[in-house]
């Protein structure tokens, strides 16, 4: 599913632009990567065999550490820590996230669909990703963009049928990076902290789910 945009304010006219990502959906075609999470080589290529699900925990933990650790770099430095609910609950950022319907609960755990609405929302985070990387002078941005790809990518490997898997339009992506790009300074200051506050929170629900999907296949 992807990202939907509920907004007060300055952060509004950008809810139109991703509507239109939920209509413009297409199958993914991977693109080039560079060197990102340690023990994996970055290619175009999805990999060749299924890897181990401890290295996929890994990976997703990786990322779960990089992206906290600039939530509470932009907290101190911006002076937007989770005390700023009135700031954060005036432009609240609706991103991917992990859901009962998802089939990712142990109580109603589909592999498949789980699996898929994973993949999906780390497509879906890619936009938000490469926006951030674009206005912050930091190398880990890239790194957890470059990082996030090759965790959806690794996935896919998982699944049975990844042409079920959605990514968006490039042409519609490059115009809600445009509308990000245009928000006031401190829209984009809170926009930063949110976003990375969803993507922590998505990548824990993914760390909890590869995990029982682990212990299935043991007591398998």
């Amino acid at each position: 599913m992807n990202p939907l945009l509920q907004i007060t304010g300055s952060l509004r006219p950008v809810a139109l632009t991703l509507m239109l990502l939920m209509a413009t959906a297409a199958f993914p075609t991977p693109g080039s990567w560079e060197k990102g999470f340690t023990g994996y080589e970055l290619s175009s290529k999805l990999p060749s065999s299924i890897p181990d699900l401890d290295s996929i925990v890994n990976h997703a933990k990786y990322l779960e550490k990089t992206a906290s650790d600039l939530k509470e770099e932009i907290c101190r430095i911006h002076n937007l820590c989770d005390n700023s609910n009135e700031a954060l609950a005036e432009n609240n950022l609706l991103l991917p996230n992990i859901t009962e319907r998802d089939g990712c609960l142990p109580s109603s755990f589909n592999e498949e669909t789980c699996l898929i609405k994973i993949i999906s929302g780390l497509q879906d985070f890619d936009i938000f990703l490469n926006y951030m990387e674009t206005e912050m002078e930091d190398n880990r941005f890239q790194t957890l963009k470059l990082s996030t790809t090759q965790l959806a990518n690794t996935l896919k490997t998982v699944i049975k049928k990844t042409d079920l898997v959605p990514t968006t339009n490039p042409t519609t992506s490059s115009i809600l990076l445009s509308e990000l790009q245009s928000l006031t300074a401190w829209s984009r200051k809170v926009g930063f902290r949110l976003i990375l506050w969803h993507y922590t929170r998505f990548i824990q629900g993914t760390v909890r789910a590869v995990r029982y999907l682990k212990t299935r296949s043991l007591d398998a």
